[in-house]
């Protein structure tokens, strides 16, 4: 009897296919999960949905896809959004205590007037991402790419922008108590008006590179520039 020696290896192939296919539906089948505290959307595309005024405590969004979708007003307590996308969305007012953010990225999105509380936001890309107003609270925000980002009037309190990029970043008007910037690019970063004194890890190298005004206070030891950058 001949045996074809392709036939094995073809259902193989054909069991492999099926077990994927299987899978992926398990997995997008969460994605239509109902709005709930403690849902799974993890991996879901959630992209230009109106999912404001939620609450998504204890939910899981890592490696979610969320561009553009309008997530306003909505609580994110002990959330995890590891990895997950967040470019250009909106969570405004939202309420992001004890959730993960680690490797997020949200290019151009808007944060105003949101509360974080010991947030892990470590690596995360928000460039020109907007914190207007927004507080911040026992934050490690270390390594991440905040360039040009507005942190105009926000509250900050023990935050860490250990090695992150801040260059470019707003300012303005924001209240500054324990925070670190051990390390951190300031290039061209905005502290017009802003009380520098109760902040740490601040060199004069940093403070030379950046932008202030006769407003700006600067810790004990540092010396404002003959001419900050950024002045007409």
């Amino acid at each position: 009897m001949n045996v074809n020696k392709h036939f094995f290896p073809n259902w193989s192939i054909a069991l492999i296919y099926l077990l994927s296919v299987m899978l992926v539906n398990t997995v997008e089948a969460g994605c239509y999960d109902k709005k709930s505290p403690g849902m799974d959307w993890s991996g879901c595309k959630k992209t230009n949905k109106m999912l404001d005024d939620e609450n998504f405590s204890g939910s899981k969004f890592d490696n979610a896809n969320l561009m553009m979708s309008n997530l306003d007003n909505s609580n994110f307590t002990d959330a995890s959004l590891v990895k997950a996308d967040l470019t250009r969305a909106s969570f405004n007012q939202s309420n992001f205590s004890g959730a993960d953010l680690t490797k997020a990225v949200g290019y151009r999105t808007k944060f105003n007037g949101a509360i974080f509380s010991k947030t892990r936001m470590t690596k995360s890309e928000f460039s020109r991402a907007s914190f207007e107003g927004a507080e911040f609270s026992n934050i490690d925000w270390s390594r991440s790419e905040l360039g040009r980002a507005s942190f105009q009037n926000a509250r900050l309190t023990d935050v860490s922008f250990e090695y992150s990029n801040i260059s470019r970043a707003i300012f303005n008007d924001a209240r500054l108590t324990g925070v670190t910037f051990s390390g951190a690019y300031t290039f061209l970063t905005r502290f017009e008006d802003v009380d520098l004194r109760m902040t740490s890890e601040l060199s004069q190298a940093q403070i030379d590179i950046a932008c202030g005004n006769e407003k700006t206070q600067l810790p004990q030891g540092l010396a404002k520039p003959a001419n900050w950058l950024c002045l007409e």
